[in-house]
């Protein structure tokens, strides 16, 4: 099955992110299992994308904001980071990747949560 989430708007808006033609997007494959994070680079041209397999993932952060929220998916060897979320997404994110983990017999990731 594939998850696709994309920046908030209003979240872009009252974080100080005004270019909201450049819009962040995850999308999480369970079939391939697959993590991806990509923005419109910032020429308008192409768009910047990286990808990260489940089972490299160690720990995901959600940083809370007054509105939206900013995720961080950190892995062995880097992290995948999508800003300006809605919350109810990153939430759901952090659902998908742990009932992920629990069908595959593999140990629960770290969650860690910062409100600001």
């Amino acid at each position: 099955m594939r998850y696709e989430f994309t920046s908030s708007a209003a979240a872009m808006a009252a974080n100080g992110n005004l270019s909201e033609i450049t819009p962040w997007r995850l999308i999480i494959d369970t079939d391939e299992q697959t993590i991806t994070v990509s923005k419109r680079n910032k020429f308008l041209i192409g768009t910047d994308a990286e990808t990260l397999a489940f089972r490299f993932v160690r720990r995901v952060e959600i940083n809370e904001h007054l509105i939206g929220a900013d995720i961080t998916i950190q892995a062995v060897g880097g992290k995948l980071t999508a800003r300006s979320m809605a919350k109810n997404d990153c939430k759901r994110i952090r659902q998908i990747l742990m009932e992920h983990n629990k069908k595959v017999g593999r140990k629960v990731l770290y969650f860690h949560k910062i409100s600001i």
